[in-house]
């Protein structure tokens, strides 16, 4: 199921999503996804030129399909949401405003706290990592299908430091919280950074 996302272009990855959800979900997925697609609209992923609504449509699938949230909208809802805050002008509150307190607070949860001066990237991760222990099962799930995919798609784009710090959070502070929230999204997390590990 994971390698077929792989193939499908955005279109694809929405129409799947889509046909999976239907229309009259609280909070509203379709909604939640029209405001990641005009948010994130002509961004890219780092180093390539996949639109970065790829990966957060198939973060929303890999919640659906394989951590199994078919009744859990504000979960998907947040895995579609989850770097509006961080990389757009869109709010948490304005996400609160329209989506519930739910959403809100797990968009505020999985959004990255600025760099602290001197600190590296490694250092700060870790320390989000850590203050995202004490958000919730439901942000420790959105983390851990947004990490599966970041592990899946990573190819060619870190330096192979920046590489081996990412399996390294992965690992350490992802991993646990995944075999706390989620199994199948657990032993996904551990293959793919088995996977990644074997590849450096």
């Amino acid at each position: 199921m994971l390698e077929e996302l792989y193939t499908l272009s955005a279109d694809q990855l929405e129409q799947r999503l889509l046909n999976q959800v239907g229309n009259s979900t609280w909070p509203s997925i379709p909604d939640a996804l029209e405001v990641a697609k005009q948010a994130h609209l002509g961004q890219t992923r780092k180093g390539s030129h996949e639109p970065y609504l790829n990966h957060l449509l198939r973060t929303a699938l890999i919640l659906l399909e394989l951590a199994q949230q078919q009744n859990h909208a504000a979960v998907i809802c947040a895995g579609l949401l989850h770097d509006v805050a961080e990389d757009t002008k869109v709010t948490v509150n304005d996400v609160e405003d329209d989506f519930g307190h739910q959403v809100g607070d797990m968009v505020r949860a999985l959004t990255h706290p600025q760099l602290k001066e001197g600190e590296t990237k490694f250092v700060r991760n870790m320390r989000y990592l850590e203050h995202l222990r004490w958000a919730g099962r439901d942000s420790h799930i959105v983390k851990a299908a947004d990490r599966l995919d970041n592990l899946l798609s990573m190819q060619g784009v870190f330096t192979p430091e920046r590489r081996a710090e990412y399996l390294l959070e992965s690992e350490q502070a992802v991993l646990p919280l995944a075999l706390a929230a989620n199994t199948a999204l657990y032993h996904a997390l551990h293959d793919a950074i088995v996977a990644a590990k074997a590849a450096s």
